[in-house]
């Protein structure tokens, strides 16, 4: 699948900018997967109902970076996945363009037939949220379509909850909408963010993902409403986090396991950063909320 992308009709772009280069995010790349196969398997035959989209074993390689102006293009190669255990939809993808030896990402993609664990209701992890989008950005590089987090706080397991900004604009690719609801995964990746930021003085962008596991409710326009994400890190990994993304009535959106990150490369802004690593030792520790239903996975989900 050849793929065009240009910053002056895809804006979101100018949005993600690291020393003056807009990226293409990881969550976008992945929508471009979600794309590839939706059009493989259009033809195949109905099988039973889907529970959802499964990307897997998810590597993020070397950034596609752009010109201010002019556009990029893109080869989205797909072909069976011979590990799979469904079979009927499985997929193997690769995101590559000329000039570089390396995929910018490769990813497993499938429909899937089981459902999601759910986590709490969201209700129990958006309470008393005391960090603001005032300490995460400018310390995060994100313009307006990204600024996704709304507040955030500490839980009571080591992890961090993050609800959704409201007011967000629109995202979508010039040539027409997402697959995906893109700002919610973008939701959990940066509220490990602030957990790497807060434990380490570092920027980190993705690098790995076990899977993300998409529930039909969250690839519908309006999934993103007031959802908030929680994250923990995994015991004895303390860079590799489990998350979910739940929606208002407690139904979870979408399930993360193995998220892993890596240096950005520069430190971020000291002084931002240490505002809300203040503000995250102030809270009084989270009261522990009694479990309902399951808790995180570990592992990929097969």
């Amino acid at each position: 699948m050849k793929i065009q992308i240009d910053p002056e009709q895809d804006s979101f772009l100018l949005d993600h900018v690291v020393d003056r280069a807009p990226l293409l995010p990881t969550v976008m790349q992945l929508d471009l997967v979600a794309r590839g196969l939706t059009a493989m398997t259009a033809a195949q035959p109905t099988g039973p109902p889907s529970a959802g989209l499964l990307l897997r074993g998810i590597r993020v390689g070397p950034p596609v970076q752009f010109a201010v102006t002019g556009p990029h293009h893109l080869d989205l190669l797909g072909g069976p996945d011979p590990t799979s255990r469904h079979g009927r939809s499985a997929a193997r993808f690769e995101l590559r363009s000329a000039g570089c030896a390396e995929p910018h990402l490769t990813a497993d993609a499938e429909h899937v037939s089981e459902p999601a664990g759910r986590l709490l209701p969201a209700s129990g992890w958006a309470d008393g949220l005391p960090g603001g989008p005032d300490l995460i950005y400018p310390p995060f590089f994100h313009g307006p379509a990204f600024q996704v987090v709304g507040a955030f706080g500490r839980t009571a397991d080591r992890g961090l909850a993050a609800r959704l900004a409201p007011g967000l604009p629109p995202l979508r690719w010039g040539r027409g909408p997402t697959v995906l609801q893109p700002r919610l995964l973008e939701l959990l990746l940066q509220c490990c963010g602030i957990q790497e930021l807060a434990g380490t003085g570092r920027m980190m962008v993705p690098a790995a993902i076990e899977s993300v596991h998409w529930r039909p409710e969250s690839l519908v326009p309006g999934a993103e409403t007031s959802a908030v994400a929680v994250v923990r890190p995994r015991p004895r990994q303390s860079r590799v986090f489990d998350g979910q993304v739940v929606a208002p009535g407690g139904t979870v959106l979408l399930t993360v396991t193995g998220y892993q990150a890596t240096d950005l490369g520069c430190p971020a802004n000291l002084k931002h950063a240490a505002r809300l690593i203040r503000c995250l030792d102030s809270q009084p520790e989270p009261a522990a909320h009694p479990k309902a239903g399951t808790t995180f996975l570990q592992g990929a989900p097969r």
